[in-house]
């Protein structure tokens, strides 16, 4: 599922492969001349038609079905430039912290309903982290096999104590590739979106407790992933 923005790289990239003399522009040799007339330069005769084009760049351009299946496309994107909407009957709060971060702590944001108000740790929230490393396992194509993504998911179930619900799915979050799974704690369970980039991660989650009212906190949760953009 390549993102239009590693697509459109490729397609420059392909099309810079393929074209004999691609730097004339550059130098200007292809401007129009004195009078307005089109001047044309002598052929470069040094100039050679690239014998092989790399073939991850042949790949990029399509994903069948395997690979759809067994491979994420990162985000190509700046996923600190992020931004969203505060939902209906919620407020920002400056009561939460992450206390437990999976990866480098870039930013925080959290949220709390007002109408109608709700126990402490029920809050919708957005965490960015940077600094991750994929240990060479991103292709040229900025994909990642999907079972990368498990053992990293799995990680950080592992430091902060949690238990998968469900299974881990496939979805798009801000236009882009993205896992959504739901998660249990020991004090509260959470809807979650995970949203890699090469070296971020944008973590999208809504928490509910069980004195608290979940219906009222995926009505939040929906709105603020509508509304979430990214670039």
């Amino acid at each position: 599922m390549p993102s239009r923005t590693v697509a459109a790289a490729v397609a420059v990239l392909l099309a810079g492969l393929l074209t004999v003399g691609g730097c004339g522009l550059a130098d200007g040799d292809d401007e129009p001349g004195v009078g307005g007339e089109r001047t044309t330069p002598e052929p470069d005769r040094s100039a050679t038609m690239p014998t092989e084009v790399p073939s991850w760049l042949l790949e990029c351009g399509a994903e069948d079905d395997k690979e759809r299946d067994t491979e994420l496309q990162l985000a190509a994107i700046d996923l600190t430039t992020a931004t969203w909407s505060m939902p209906a009957g919620f407020t920002a709060s400056t009561s939460y912290v992450e206390d437990n971060p999976v990866e480098a702590l870039h930013s925080t944001w959290y949220a709390v309903p007002t109408q109608p108000a709700q126990p402490t740790l029920n809050v919708i929230q957005v965490v960015i982290y940077t600094g991750l490393d994929w240990d060479g396992l991103a292709d040229g194509c900025g994909r990642v096999p999907l079972a990368a993504i498990e053992e990293k998911l799995a990680q950080y179930r592992e430091q902060i104590g949690a238990e998968p619900l469900g299974e881990a799915e496939m979805t798009t979050l801000a236009g882009h590739p993205a896992i959504h799974q739901d998660i249990g704690l020991s004090r509260y369970s959470y809807t979650g979106w995970w949203l890699f980039s090469e070296t971020q991660l944008l973590h999208l989650y809504c928490q509910w407790t069980p004195d608290g009212d979940r219906a009222v906190i995926e009505r939040g949760c929906d709105d603020l992933v509508s509304s979430l953009q990214v670039g």
